[in-house]
């Protein structure tokens, strides 16, 4: 080999080197952080919650009167009216008008009023769909993380299998060579050994599409790699106090986003309600206004145009008017439009008592299967041990001649499915672990930094 092609070697391995140690593995709680920060849906929530606060603000301002101003400039030719004295003339003249007018709503049923509770009422419930959104995006995250995990140590048991089997498939070639082993036992061997790659190669695949969902999840651009821990470093344990389902929900339902959209928009039924029973009462709006104009037919003693000035003055005028309007007949409009929202009202009372129930419900199967899988665990590592001294025993046994190869492949498998078993236990704990302290108030990606 040339020193140049030993160069580009040297470089070329130094490189993969490089990019090996700089590739970051992600912990669960990075990919939770990365996914709010990156996920296009939860910023759509964000745009919600700012919608629902610019509706909160605008509410506030329709309290306040409107105002406007209005100029006008105008030449006449031929024959007109001359607007400063009504007089017919046949002189061109140019005229200028200016006012300033306002409304104020004096009185509207007090609809202004419970329409700002109302627009605040739907801005926390845009506020608490956000948060609820986020709790989902990282249980989502969550669930494809672990899914990640699970199909890697699926891979790593099936390789194991696939070593084990090529192992002795060559000692039982080697055994049936000598005339120790039958030809038979070879293809048992070699079939199973043929299974075992394809169920490695099955797991492989899942592997790699369940990175592809937790990629979706985080907005993780799919050309990038993504490298998750391999595990983290709590122990299977119950808690030394049993979870009192009843305790944990009345404590999280009061912080539930999921109970908290459903009171909210409760709470803006209710004020929408109010807001149409306000359209039977008599509405009261009041309109001052202030003017004055500029007329070249104005003219003083010697026939001189009065100056513009002169005039804003002189022609001051100011007004004000009130409109007092009662509802008498309006073709059952306004109350339909109140049937309406109080039947609105009566589901949004369903949807949280639904909600409530739904939350009670999760949180009771929850606490049940976080202990029931601690002793699934439990079950699963004696269950484990004993599998692994079986086909000890299993091996020695066929190398004796005491047993033939499908009682020790069915061994084998019995023992790489309890590894499994002992996996999915583990990791279905840690899930519900994590899904109760959830309930206990503690959002586990906000308070533990990785």
């Amino acid at each position: 080999m040339t020193v140049a092609k030993k160069t580009i070697l040297t470089l070329t391995i130094l490189f993969l080197a490089i990019a090996v140690q700089s590739q970051e593995i992600r912990t669960l709680n990075q990919c939770i952080r990365y996914a709010l920060e990156n996920n296009l849906e939860y910023q759509s929530f964000q745009l919600e919650e700012q919608n629902a606060k610019i509706d909160v603000a605008q509410s506030k301002m329709d309290l306040l009167p409107s105002v406007s101003a209005r100029l006008s400039a105008d030449k006449n030719f031929g024959r007109s009216i001359d607007p400063n004295t009504n007089d017919v003339v046949t002189t061109s003249f140019f005229s200028n008008y200016n006012s300033l007018n306002s409304t104020i709503g004096v009185f509207q049923g007090f609809t202004r009023l419970n329409r700002i509770s109302y627009s605040q009422f739907m801005e926390e419930a845009a506020h608490w769909q956000r948060i609820n959104f986020s709790d989902k995006l990282a249980f989502d995250v969550l669930m494809n993380y672990y899914d990640i995990i699970y199909y890697q140590g699926m891979v790593d048991l099936n390789r194991k299998q696939v070593e084990l089997s090529e192992k002795n498939l060559k000692k039982v070639e080697r055994q049936a060579e000598s005339g120790v082993k039958a030809k038979a036992d070879v293809f048992e061997i070699q079939a199973t050994f043929e299974k075992e790659k394809l169920m490695l190669l099955q797991a492989e695949n899942k592997l790699e599409e369940v990175k592809q969902k937790l990629k979706l999840a985080m907005n993780l651009p799919f050309e990038e790699n993504l490298e998750v821990a391999s595990d983290e470093a709590d122990n299977v344990a119950l808690a030394a106090e049993v979870i009192q389902s009843e305790t944990l929900y009345h404590a999280f339902s009061e912080n539930s986003p999921y109970v908290q959209i459903a009171r909210s928009q409760l709470n803006a039924a209710n004020k929408k309600v109010s807001i149409m029973r306000g359209y039977y009462l008599p509405t009261l709006f009041v309109y001052p206004s202030i003017g004055s104009g500029y007329y070249e037919t104005n003219v003083d003693e010697n026939g001189n145009v009065i100056a513009f000035r002169n005039q804003l003055d002189n022609n001051m005028s100011e007004y004000i008017g009130a409109t007092l309007s009662i509802p008498i007949f309006s073709r059952n409009a306004v109350r339909n439009n109140v049937r309406k929202a109080k039947i609105e009202q009566q589901q949004a009372q369903n949807t949280l008592e639904t909600y409530q129930l739904s939350v009670y419900n999760e949180i009771v199967t929850n606490t049940r299967q976080l202990e029931a899988f601690y002793h699934e665990y439990l079950q699963s590592e004696k269950q484990l041990e004993a599998n692994e001294m079986a086909y000890q025993v299993a091996e020695k046994k066929f190398d004796k001649g005491l047993i033939s190869i499908i009682e020790v492949l069915t061994v084998k498998n019995r023992l790489a499915e309890s590894e499994a078993q002992l996996l999915l236990s583990k990791l279905q704990w840690k899930i519900k672990q994590k899904t109760v302290l959830f309930y206990q108030g503690k959002r586990f990606w906000e308070i533990e930094k990785n």
